[in-house]
């Protein structure tokens, strides 16, 4: 435990320091080292990850200083370090006999007691350790805070953090973590308040400027993400991450030609990551140029010859050609490489189905919702090859089966209705259009063109009363 009245090395005496140790355990022979030395070396190879030194620092440190409290407390650092955690409380227990006020200790106290799974002793050794540090205990107060960070204890870092916050409003490292918190809690108005606080203060931080296009992203205030991503970009050129975030943003507004300029640029970063030309061939592909996106995502499969994204994205082309045989060989070995991914296996039933292979696109859209049975799309596309075989019962039972959860997707409403009619139901078919049309006025003219009802006058007077 280091002497209030001690001041720490500079790097060039600790640097001195561990080159004296290192050479005296090499050649064998004795040099002396006094407590507050020996301190240093421990803390020195515990803070880089080395236990072995650590170890023999600590052995020749206790046959020099028998009695030491603080080369007792640095054994209990030590076997926290090492994750024997009861052994570390134990040695706590006995320098707290000397040392029960003592910040440091407690602060490490809070750690083993977390990781021994006792979270309400471990928050009471936080609070009393931040009583107990006489000193501006913001620094102690964000260590506590980023230690419940990294463990994923949202609400507990945030406690800490407003602690900090109210001390010191323009902390930086406050702030920034601040609106982290924030983030991952969903309050993101808050979030976006502290990162602001934040950029107002340092407005060149690249990090805050990507981590607010986020939460701008997640509230759907697109065109400020994009803002952000911006700022992120013009501070740091080389901040991929923002050039993938903006494209992306731009492609999910539809803007696909912006998006392409966007990830032209993060190619010339990224030249070697499939990923991006995959990106590049996708919007290609929404665009309808197919002969680029075709490049495009061969060039990705060239980077990397098992990115399977890559040849998906060749697969849907050609089936957007027409060109159904090659489609599925590709789909089909993307598949191969990652028979996990939801998309690939949605994929391969829509060109079954474009071949009029009914049987292998239900087997494809039966596996999709087996990998993400809280995604609609592969119920929607499971229903309507039902319907269009005239399996009526299934299409009601498949429906049913899924309860609510997908009780606002008018689509599904629209081929439940679809089968209920066809299936001489009318009366029920008219309860689900009552239904959809509350949510969308325009579903009905999708089950209209759906069923063609034209010449069932009753029924269509009975909508036209919806």
């Amino acid at each position: 435990m280091r002497d209030e009245s001690s001041d720490y090395l500079s790097f060039e005496e600790l640097f001195n320091l561990v080159e004296r140790f290192d050479e005296s355990i090499q050649s064998g022979r004795a040099q002396f080292f006094d407590v507050h030395e020996f301190v240093e070396l421990i803390d020195f190879y515990l803070d880089h990850e080395d236990d072995e030194k650590a170890l023999v620092a600590l052995k020749h440190a206790e046959n020099i200083y028998p009695g030491s409290i603080e080369i007792k407390y640095k054994w209990a650092e030590y076997y926290h370090f090492t994750g024997d955690n009861e052994k570390a409380l134990e040695l706590i227990h006995e320098v707290e006999k000397i040392e029960k006020f003592n910040a440091d200790l407690l602060y490490v106290k809070g750690e083993v007691l977390f990781e021994l799974g006792r979270l309400n002793a471990a928050v009471e050794c936080f609070d009393k350790a931040v009583s107990a540090d006489t000193d501006d205990n913001i620094e102690l107060l964000h260590r506590i805070s980023t230690y419940f960070l990294e463990n994923e204890e949202i609400n507990l870092a945030l406690k800490y953090l407003l602690i900090s916050y109210n001390k010191e409003k323009n902390n930086l490292a406050v702030l920034f973590d601040m609106g982290y918190c924030f983030e991952r809690l969903n309050e993101l108005d808050k979030s976006v308040k502290y990162y602001n606080e934040y950029l107002d203060i340092n407005p060149f931080s690249a990090p805050a400027w990507y981590n607010l296009g986020i939460v701008h992203t997640k509230l759907g205030e697109f065109d400020k993400a994009i803002e952000c991503y911006d700022f992120c970009i013009a501070v740091d050129p080389q901040y991929s991450s923002a050039f993938h975030n903006k494209g992306n943003t731009l492609a999910s507004l539809e803007k696909y030609t912006d998006a392409l300029k966007v990830f032209n640029e993060l190619a010339e970063l990224e030249s070697e990551n499939p990923r991006v030309f995959a990106l590049i061939g996708e919007c290609y592909e929404k665009l309808e140029q197919f002969d680029k996106a075709l490049e495009a995502y061969n060039k990705s499969i060239v980077i990397d010859p098992d990115f399977a994204e890559g040849y998906y994205g060749i697969g849907v082309v050609l089936a957007a050609r027409k060109k159904y045989d090659l489609s599925l060989n590709f789909i089909r070995r993307a598949i191969t490489l990652n028979p996990e991914e939801y998309d690939f296996w949605l994929g391969l039933g829509r060109v079954y189905f474009e071949t009029n292979d009914l049987e292998n696109s239900l087997k494809a859209y039966r596996e999709a919702t087996s990998l993400n049975p809280d995604l609609p799309d592969a119920y929607l596309s499971l229903a309507e090859v039902l319907l269009y075989e005239e399996r009526f019962t299934e299409v009601e039972q498949l429906i049913d089966g899924l309860g609510n959860k997908f009780d606002s997707n008018v689509s599904i409403k629209i081929i439940n209705a679809a089968a209920l009619y066809l299936s001489h139901r009318p009366k029920e078919a008219l309860d689900i259009l009552k239904d959809a049309k509350s949510i969308d006025p325009s579903s009905i003219d999708d089950f209209i063109n759906l069923v063609n009802p034209d010449a069932d006058k009753e029924f269509i007077e009975n909508i036209n009363k919806l």
